[in-house]
């Protein structure tokens, strides 16, 4: 396997809603939240949400994109 695909297959594994939280700053609750209301590309398998870690970067653009995320907040 080369790097390039090393960090597709990274960004493209499946991790819980708990570790998507843990690895962006955003709380489980939020991104259960937003799953569920499908503004987050996410499954239930059982009983837990999984996602991806390219699904949450793509959620991350489009509040860029939207204007609901701003970098000066605290500033």
């Amino acid at each position: 396997m080369t790097v390039m695909s090393d960090q597709l297959s990274d960004k493209n594994r499946l991790i819980s809603l708990s570790e998507a939280a843990r690895m962006y700053g955003f709380s489980h609750d939020y991104l259960r939240e937003l799953a569920r209301k499908g503004r987050l590309r996410a499954q239930k398998v059982g009983r837990d949400w999984v996602t991806t870690p390219a699904n949450v970067e793509a959620y991350i653009a489009s509040r860029q994109r939207r204007g609901a995320y701003r970098n000066n907040i605290g500033n």
